[in-house]
């Protein structure tokens, strides 16, 4: 009996789960489809937009640490009315590494959110799409997005992303804040996180912090040398928000947001950079210490790999990610040059274990 209950208690918390979408939706939401589906819609044509927001990160101590992924999370249902893109489960995770002296934070390094959005764009891209966009609910964020849009850029792939430090996002603010200096937990988000999730929101606790102002350097809530003492984590005038100025915000942003989707939608995607050539100097055959063979090749463009008889050149080919670097799901590689500038072995990341194989002649 018990059983029959969990399960009857199940369908109906996946029912209520998916009614939660709203029927007037434009967007198609990739976590809801089947795979069969996802066949037909990821075309060559189709935008995928990424959701990008921190699901824990410090938003001083009126709101909750999952502010940011809040807001993608209102960005892409506004978002999804409006436009027939292809929207991605949202990214809770990334580079926030400015505010990990705040109890709950979380932060990948730098190459760690970068490679997260490579990864997961370099999957969609095997069934068609070539244009992507990210709502990115973030300043740090930016730098880790503008080094992935280069890489993807010469794989022929067009990533766009939206940044709040953009003359468009900036105006919007200018409009609609009252005070003009502010960017974290401040009266734009507190407003914003008011008009999606008051139940979360503590006003009493939100306070004007301005400690931040005319400062570069990391913030800290208790002093250490180096730091910048900030002991509510707020960079603005947090007492400022309102449901009203949300609403506001939400849309406005929303708003910007399409525009820039629209832009990415009709225009030229970046061409392959042909590398062939370049890519000769890895071929051949590597051997580590146990006599296992590891054998490059390429093939249109793309460079593949065989090893210890493994075949994975039609799964798994590898990605170009820096100098003498190659990645792919399950090997990463750095090669390795002499003096002068012949390739005579190289580094190799395998499920975990770590080895070198030597290029024979």
């Amino acid at each position: 009996m018990k059983n029959i209950l969990l399960i009857l208690f199940l369908a109906i918390s996946f029912k209520a789960v998916a009614q939660k979408r709203n029927p007037n939706n434009k967007a198609i939401f990739l976590e809801d489809i089947s795979w069969t589906t996802a066949k037909q819609v990821l075309t060559s044509d189709a935008v995928i937009v990424i959701p990008l927001g921190a699901g824990a990160k410090e938003h001083g101590p009126h709101l909750p640490l999952s502010s940011d992924f809040i807001q993608a999370e209102g960005y892409k249902n506004q978002l999804a009315l409006k436009r027939k893109v292809i929207i991605t489960p949202t990214i809770n995770y990334g580079y926030y590494f400015g505010f990990l002296k705040y109890a709950g934070s979380t932060s990948l390094s730098f190459s760690t959110a970068t490679d997260l959005v490579l990864q997961i764009v370099r999957s969609l891209t095997n069934y068609g799409p070539k244009r992507f966009y990210i709502i990115n609910v973030g300043v740090s964020t930016t730098p880790t997005l503008e080094t992935a849009a280069k890489i993807l850029a010469n794989e022929g792939v067009l990533l766009y992303f939206s940044s709040f430090e953009r003359p468009n996002f900036a105006k919007v603010q200018e409009q609609l804040r009252t005070q003009a200096y502010g960017t974290h937990a401040d009266e734009k988000e507190t407003s914003n996180i008011l008009s999606l999730r008051p139940d979360l929101v503590d006003m009493s606790k939100a306070v004007n912090d301005s400690s931040m102002k005319n400062k570069i350097g990391g913030m800290t809530p208790i002093p250490l040398e180096g730091g910048i003492l900030n002991t509510s984590g707020i960079i603005g005038y947090a007492a400022l928000g309102t449901k009203e100025k949300g609403l506001k915000f939400m849309d406005a942003f929303t708003k910007e947001v399409i525009k820039e989707i629209d832009s990415i939608t009709t225009c030229t995607l970046p061409q392959v950079k042909d590398r062939s050539t370049e890519y000769k100097k890895y071929e051949g055959t590597y051997t580590d210490t146990s006599g296992k063979k590891l054998i490059i090749n390429q093939k249109d463009n793309i460079l593949y790999y065989i090893w210890n008889g493994r075949d994975g050149r039609n799964f798994f080919h590898l990605y170009r990610d820096g100098e003498d670097f190659f990645s792919s799901i399950a090997f990463n590689i750095l090669f390795v040059k002499n003096e002068n500038g012949e390739v005579i072995k190289a580094w190799c990341q395998y499920r975990g274990t770590s080895f070198w194989v030597t290029k024979m002649k």
